[in-house]
């Protein structure tokens, strides 16, 4: 059974042993980033990305501006999203102050395909609907194949999920988007 807990000091320790251990098993590429690209105004330099982005998560986790959720089998972390206030994305377009967004999924080799980022994605709905957000969006590939851009999730997951697709933001990815207010 896969129980979903939010991103809390608390939690710290786990995130960074997901990070640096299964987090990337399939896709290295993206080893060392700690889900700070989005929260980035200016990019490490690629000698000191690993050290620079793992110092930066920690500080904005213990400060609580980093955002997210952990999906846990047992006591074992085997998925993550990255979820926030839009804004705190500086690395994307500024939007509505009460809007949240949703950024990057992981799930550990040996439990894609099981459903994680949908119980993920589900939890973080309801925690951000809690909070007070008035919407959410994200920009998954608009196929469903997997690549390095995968990280964003699949367009079905959100649609399933009751997203609304809008425009295509790139050749790759379509911006959806869920409003709780009527």
């Amino acid at each position: 059974m896969v129980a979903i807990r939010p991103l809390t000091p608390a939690e710290l320790d786990d995130f960074l042993g997901f990070m640096e251990g299964p987090a990337f098993e399939t896709n290295p590429q993206w080893a060392g980033c700690y889900c700070q690209f989005y929260l980035n105004k200016e990019q490490p330099s690629p000698e000191n990305r690993f050290a620079e982005n793992r110092k930066t998560a920690c500080d904005r986790i213990t400060a609580k501006t980093m955002q997210g959720y952990l999906a846990y089998e047992a006591d074992e972390v085997v998925g993550w999203v990255a979820a926030n206030k839009a804004n705190n994305f500086v690395a994307l377009p500024a939007t509505s102050e009460d809007a949240a967004r949703i950024i990057c999924f992981i799930v550990a080799d040996g439990h894609q395909g099981k459903g994680v980022s949908t119980r993920i994605l589900n939890y973080a709905i309801e925690d951000l609907r809690s909070q007070g957000y008035q919407s959410i969006e994200a920009a998954p590939r608009a196929a469903e194949s997997f690549d390095q851009t995968g990280y964003r999730g699949k367009v079905s997951t959100f649609l399933k999920a009751g997203f609304i697709a809008g425009p295509m933001i790139d050749d790759q990815h379509i911006l959806v988007h869920m409003n709780f207010t009527a």
